[in-house]
This record gives C-alpha cells, structure tokens and sequence, in this order.
C-alpha cells in the first residue's frame, strides 16, 4: 500500500491515507503514555461490486515515536492486514458501519475515502454515470452518514434533483436496492 503522510482533506487532518488493489485507508495515530495506538478505516469493494467501508480496525503499535510508527504503516498493511483483508471485502462490508463518531467526523471520513477513490478509478469519469452515483451512495451510507445525496450534490457540484434522478435510475438498473426494497426507506 502506498501512504500518502499528513494529509489534510476537507479541513481534516490524517496522518496517512494509504490506497492499493482499489482500496482506501485512512489512518489516524495516537500517542499515549509512551505508546501508538493506530485507527484504520479502510474502504473498497466489497464481492457484489458495492463501494463500502469494509473495515475499521484499532490497535497498538508499541512504544513508538509518531514519526517511526508512520514509517511503518505499509509493513504494518502488508504483514498484517492485507490477506485478511481480501477475505473480508468477500463478506461484504458495512452497510452503516458503528461507531463513526460525530457527523462531522462521517463527513470527513466519506469525503477522503471518495476523493481517493476517484482518484483509483472506483468512481467518476471512469465508470457510467449509474454506477458512479451507486458507489458514492453506497460508500456514504456504509460510514454512516445519513444525508448521501445532499453530500453527493455538494462534492459534485450537480444539482440535488439531477443526484436523486440518477440514484432513481441507479435502483431502477439494479445498482441500488429499491426503495420499497429497502428495510428503513428514511434511511
């Protein structure tokens, strides 16, 4: 994987955004009490084609310094996370994940993971216009953040009435459940 350090996004600040094989992390490091403790969210698609949050995982990285325990974070992906990882996109990820903190927490978390995935191809130009608006949709819901279209409109600059038409078309195509489909249609 390779990280990008101390990147700022849509006024946060992570400490490493890291993208491989179609997949986001963003990684947030913590020192405490003389130790490192690592947050990953990592995003990609899941085995139905769906743009989710596949994984949020914690853990300590030892008494380290910040500076060497970013050194380490591609080792860490590599030796640790990446085959486990290929198995759980399999299982499917999260629809809502829990525990994503604030709403602007889920806001920032959404627009890092779309910025970079745009930038990998899983969504924009690179894709049809059904399937971009899909993946937006499904990856802002998977982080929990409950208005995906108005977010969608903002990011993109298109007018809110073209986002629903085209997440209307998308479930129409068979890219999105239908609304009477769904379990919570005011979700």
């Amino acid at each position: 994987m390779n990280f990008e350090l101390e990147v700022i996004n849509a006024d946060r600040s992570w400490d490493a955004i890291g993208t491989a094989e179609g997949r986001v992390a963003s990684v947030e490091l913590k020192a405490r009490s003389g130790r490192v403790v690592s947050d990953w969210w990592i995003s990609g698609l899941n085995s139905q084609n769906e743009l989710v949050a596949l994984v949020r995982c914690s853990f300590g990285l030892g008494p380290l310094k910040e500076q060497d325990a970013i050194s380490r974070l591609p080792s860490i992906y590599e030796e640790i996370l990446e085959k486990p990882l290929a198995r759980l996109a399999d299982l499917g990820g999260f629809l809502e994940a829990p525990n994503t903190g604030s709403t602007e927490n889920k806001q920032a978390l959404c627009l890092v993971h779309l910025d970079y995935h745009e930038k990998l191809g899983n969504i924009g130009q690179s894709v049809s216009i059904r399937e971009d608006i899909a993946r937006q949709f499904q990856l802002i819901k998977s982080f929990g953040y409950t208005t995906a279209q108005k977010l969608i409109a903002e990011r993109t600059g298109l007018p809110r009435s073209t986002v629903d038409r085209r997440l209307f078309l998308a479930r129409e195509s068979g890219l999105l459940p239908k609304m009477s489909d769904s379990e919570d249609i005011n979700k």
